[in-house]
């Protein structure tokens, strides 16, 4: 008896290591986390509005787009005003921007962004008044008003500004995510592999579902009728599947911060580098010339990986804009096995 209860623990403790390693091997990430319906997104509100409270620093008194704004207020509120009697300096005509989320209800409140169009010189401690925010179909679906926040550093841009939770959505703006009983996935990064494995992880879950990978980003997914009732639980369901994306095959270099990411699968090809007195062979042989320390030569496998290369380059102490460099002189040369991109 004890003897097979050895044999268990030491069979369940390599079942175990087995399972550890396969998802070590393969991480798997939530559908909803590389993926969004179709038809449910942001969308864009603007406005024209008048900054008041600027304290001489406003739009000068010539403007005639500020002395028309200031005009049609009065007369909004009942008074008459002849243009030419408006010398203030003390008001600014600003554009108001923002976006509402999907599903957002009337009531709801979203951030603005406030922005001078006129010679004003700050927006600091200035008040927008109530202004109409409008979608590109022309239809107002928002109110905005409140006081602007502008940056208080020394030498940042005081024309720009923002108001947190100034606007009050008036209008509902409902997403349509449902066609005919269809609902299209989109990858938020486009990948044929990733979008296979997304396919191959709906059917499994779902084996009564149609689904149609239609090109590296769509993936169309038709709803059983019994569900069609209920298509929230479904999408609910369908967005907490763990799938595993592909691979990236991209080194994306930021040259002004000297920051390096490479992805998993990117691969070095066969290829020699010389830099002064460090050598790098992968796949192949040098020979050392005199006086050089071995230490600063590295030979790498072909298979190897970016990491490996700049891990071997730091080593002997190559700054990250030689190390870039180098990497740049690679992919000239056809031997870095990905994209390169620099921003």
């Amino acid at each position: 008896m004890r003897f097979l209860k050895g044999q268990f623990r030491a069979l369940f403790c390599l079942l175990l290591f087995y399972i550890i390693s396969a998802v070590a091997a393969a991480p798997g990430v939530r559908l909803k986390d590389i993926a969004y319906l179709s038809g449910v997104r942001n969308n864009q509100l603007l406005g024209i509005g008048l900054a008041t409270g600027l304290a001489g620093k406003g739009d000068s008194s010539s403007s005639v787009l500020l002395k028309n704004s200031l005009a049609n207020l009065v007369a909004n509120l009942g008074l008459e005003i002849d243009q030419r009697e408006i010398k203030s300096r003390n008001c600014a005509v600003v554009v108001i921007s923002c976006e509402i989320p999907p599903f957002i209800r009337p009531g709801d409140r979203i951030n603005l962004t406030v922005s001078s169009i006129g010679d004003a010189r700050s927006l600091e401690g200035g008040v927008l008044l109530q202004s109409q925010l409008k979608g590109a179909n022309g239809v107002v679906y928002a109110l905005a008003q409140g006081n602007i926040l502008t940056p208080r550093n020394s030498g940042s841009v005081k024309t720009v500004g923002s108001i947190p939770l100034g606007g009050i959505v008036e209008k509902e703006v409902l997403s349509d995510f449902l066609t005919q009983g269809t609902i299209s996935l989109v990858l938020r990064n486009p990948d044929f592999i990733t979008a296979h494995g997304v396919s191959e992880a709906i059917s499994g879950a779902f084996p009564n579902v149609k689904v149609n990978p239609v090109d590296a980003s769509l993936i169309e997914v038709q709803i059983p009728a019994e569900r069609r009732s209920d298509p929230v639980a479904f999408v609910a369901e369908l967005e907490s599947l763990t799938v595993i994306p592909g691979s990236s095959g991209k080194v994306v270099i930021d040259a002004a911060s000297g920051i390096i990411i490479m992805g998993e699968q990117v691969r070095i090809g066969r290829v020699a580098v010389s830099y002064k007195r460090v050598q790098v062979s992968v796949a192949g042989n040098f020979n050392l010339q005199d006086g050089e320390e071995a230490e600063e030569n590295f030979i790498l496998e072909e298979t190897s990986t970016v990491d490996d290369l700049i891990s071997a380059l730091a080593e002997v102490g190559l700054k990250t804009e030689t190390i870039i460099g180098i990497l740049k002189a690679i992919d000239r040369a056809g031997a870095l096995y990905g994209e390169l991109i620099i921003m």
